[in-house]
């Protein structure tokens, strides 16, 4: 289900607590092909969602390759690795982090963490991002 970005839309905080239950990454609003559990409302050049790790969790590394990735936390922690510049940098609740176009990331997050993520985009420009043994050894570490 969806809805045009001309209707009044509210989610409730218990809406969201029940869709991110079935699926940890829920979208608000964007050009999504998957089903959502949410009614998001189709946007053509805009991503907002919430991703809720109940447990410690990896993403895939990658990059965008024309938008900044932005991501507030709501609660918990956040592990970014910036591995170009040789960066590792842990956002806990509170903390925003606008990542620029075509830079390379991997993130991890400890279990209890919910992190809020926008993108401008008009399509996914997501790039996959090739981790090294050294990436996959500290996207496999959970933090203490």
């Amino acid at each position: 289900m969806e809805r045009s970005e001309h209707e009044l839309c509210l989610f409730r905080r218990e809406d969201v607590e029940q869709a991110t239950e079935v699926h940890f990454r829920q979208y608000f609003c964007g050009n999504l092909r998957l089903p959502q559990e949410l009614d998001f409302i189709r946007t053509a050049d805009l991503e907002i969602g919430i991703s809720r790790y109940d447990h410690f969790a990896a993403d895939q590394p990658h990059a965008h390759a024309r938008t900044p990735d932005m991501v507030y936390v709501l609660e918990g922690e956040y592990h970014i690795r910036l591995p170009e510049e040789g960066k590792d940098l842990i956002l806990r609740a509170g903390d925003f982090l606008s990542i620029p176009p075509k830079t390379p990331y991997a993130s991890k997050a400890r279990a209890g963490t919910r992190v809020l993520f926008v993108k401008q985009t008009p399509e996914n420009d997501k790039l996959p991002y090739p981790p090294d043994d050294a990436l996959r050894r500290w996207l496999e570490e959970e933090p203490v």
